[in-house]
């Protein structure tokens, strides 16, 4: 009940910050500028190209989305839905059953008015630790949302996507992005993680590591992200590898979603960490019960 009223208050000053600017007069668009539509809120703006081409800036004057947001839901609408429109604007279908993992909120709130969805969190209600999920969320899944999450988890990773696998149906839709790059493979920092703890304060903290072996490793300069700097980064994935883990894990349909939507003010940089989906398919792998 206090989340249906959270979720109800945060729209409502999400809608009176739309209204808002809807009633001012459409502005001529900057020389340099590119006008686009947000593809969450619905809202018409501009930004500038360099800022559109950068995954975290806020480029929507009105929900603040940044590119990763905005083509996150464009690739989750297209497999979902086959088509590609305003979140706020779309009709409801809550016959679809959908979760997310710690999901901003811009755009898990309208997930939640518009579908059967839930934003899970690893350290508050409602819970999901993906290494461990709850059974009741297995196999009950239209579609499941993570951004930027996978390469904080623990290890091994291979568990956590045969756990994304499990949560959702058959035909189910994976909508997910991470940091990726093109290297040979991927980057975990910590290989030989068993039984660790972080030690020191600020930029002196560093990771003691026990391996299962006995030997005691311990890590300085380690990479902290989230407003607090508290979630530690785990690894870099190849984006090879991304690949190869799904289809382990029983997805199929794989697509890289890098193609630029100019109207809704998705201009990808780079060849990297773009959104990625892929659909469950029906054979669960045999390992999945025992990773978990």
């Amino acid at each position: 009940m206090h989340g249906a009223r959270r979720v109800r208050h945060a729209l409502q000053r999400r809608l009176a910050g739309l209204r808002a600017a809807c009633t001012r007069p459409r502005a001529a668009v900057p020389e340099g500028q590119f006008a686009f539509r947000c593809n969450i809120c619905g809202a018409h703006g501009h930004a500038a190209a360099a800022l559109l081409r950068d995954r975290e800036a806020p480029t929507c004057s009105v929900c603040r989305s940044n590119q990763r947001f905005r083509a996150l839901m464009a690739a989750l609408q297209a497999r979902l839905l086959g088509e590609v429109g305003p979140l706020r604007l779309q009709r409801p279908r809550k016959e679809l059953t959908g979760l997310g993992m710690s999901d901003a909120g811009l755009y898990a709130d309208w997930l939640e008015a518009k579908f059967d969805y839930t934003n899970t969190f690893f350290h508050a209600e409602p819970f999901l630790d993906i290494q461990r999920p709850d059974p009741r969320y297995e196999g009950r899944c239209d579609f499941l949302v993570t951004s930027d999450v996978l390469e904080h988890v623990l290890p091994p990773i291979a568990s956590a996507f045969a756990n994304l696998h499990a949560l959702l149906k058959p035909g189910g839709v994976l909508a997910m992005t991470v940091p990726y790059g093109l290297q040979a493979g991927t980057r975990e920092h910590f290989p030989e993680l068993h039984a660790f703890r972080i030690q020191g304060e600020g930029a002196r903290r560093h990771l003691v590591n026990r391996t299962r072996d006995g030997r005691e490793q311990v890590f300085h300069d380690l990479l902290f992200h989230g407003g607090d700097g508290a979630t530690l980064e785990m690894r870099v994935f190849a984006l090879a590898d991304l690949v190869d883990l799904l289809r382990g894990a029983g997805f199929i349909d794989i697509r890289v979603h890098d193609a630029a939507l100019a109207e809704w003010g998705i201009f990808p940089d780079g060849p990297c960490s773009h959104p990625i989906t892929a659909i469950a398919g029906a054979v669960k792998p045999a390992s999945t019960a025992a990773m978990r």
